[in-house]
């Protein structure tokens, strides 16, 4: 269906001494915690924090449309501090009034919209305090999407990994317990180390959560599962809803290195297995690319493997 860009939209720029960076053209800005606890933070501040943020999902959107993007994995960081300010957010009314401005945009392009709360977001831990967190979590980017309007279906996925592992029942439990908002957009996505498909096709039995199947993670973690069933497995999670997919590559001469180097995500994509570049040329499912070039790296992708819009 698409080629998902992830967050941001990057442009080549070249310094005096001649080093060419990526630059991100959006402008979110950011808040610290830190900074916050010590009073530092006026509510003027964060609210002009917030609304500038929503203010560059608005100026994407056009950029988006104009390349062919049809799917864009929203960042966590719209609303920084959010479990401490989220007050001066819900009851703005020019970011409520954009939030349903960007929603109604975002489906006028027919962009799918996802989001993929960062790696503290474990709803398996031992921990309560950080499931309780990690709720909240959750709880914040259903509110966005629905200030935007989206569907409560994992087709506006919020996408999350099993978190701790060996905690496969605790995180069914957990996952039922959610308010519907999150827990009708919720999936989860195999890991390098602790959850692979196996586990987490056993978790969708229980709790009708699709699984978003990472074929580079699967290369770490395939337990007995050969690469066309684990795929087919996590296809078969999803209904008559698109599958969302991750993809992304090693960097040329790391094929040797130690796991943390294998695992971290190329500049660029140069392989795409069989199954998921079939796929995305018969319009099965969307894919988002990991790769830490953007935009370059999927408007590449494009003309390297030959794949439509």
């Amino acid at each position: 269906m698409a080629l998902g860009i992830c967050c941001q939209w990057v442009q080549e720029r070249t310094k005096r001494n001649g080093e060419v960076v990526l630059e991100n053209i959006i402008n979110e800005q950011s808040l610290q915690l830190g900074a916050y606890k010590n009073g530092k933070y006026s509510r003027e501040r964060i609210l002009e924090t917030y609304r500038n943020n929503v203010s560059e999902i608005l100026r994407i959107i056009p950029v988006l449309n104009a390349n062919k993007i049809k799917s864009f994995r929203l960042s966590s960081g719209i609303f920084p501090l959010f479990e401490f300010a989220n007050h001066i957010a819900r009851h703005d009314e020019q970011i409520l009034r954009d939030l349903t401005i960007a929603g109604t945009e975002f489906k006028k392009a027919g962009i799918r919209v996802t989001c993929h709360p960062g790696q503290y977001t474990v709803l398996s831990s031992d921990k309560q305090s950080v499931v309780e967190n990690a709720k909240k979590e959750l709880e914040y980017h259903a509110w966005v999407f629905d200030q935007m309007g989206f569907d409560q279906t994992p087709y506006y996925a919020i996408n999350i990994h099993g978190g701790k592992s060996d905690r496969s029942q605790q995180l069914i439990d957990v996952v039922k317990s959610l308010p519907n908002n999150v827990k009708n957009r919720l999936t989860l996505e195999n890991d390098e180390k602790c959850y692979n498909v196996k586990e987490l096709t056993q978790i969708h039995a229980a709790t009708n959560v699709p699984v978003v199947f990472d074929s580079h993670h699967f290369t770490f973690n395939s337990d007995d599962f050969d690469f066309d069933y684990a795929y087919s497995a996590c296809v078969d999670t999803w209904g008559n809803i698109v599958p969302l997919q991750h993809l992304s590559n090693s960097e040329i001469g790391t094929e040797n290195g130690s796991f943390n180097e294998r695992r971290s995500h190329s500049k660029l994509i140069r392989y795409v297995p069989e199954k998921q570049l079939n796929a995305i040329r018969n319009n099965l499912i969307d894919l988002d690319i990991e790769a830490k070039s953007k935009n370059i790296a999927v408007l590449k992708m494009r003309e390297d493997f030959n794949v439509e819009i």
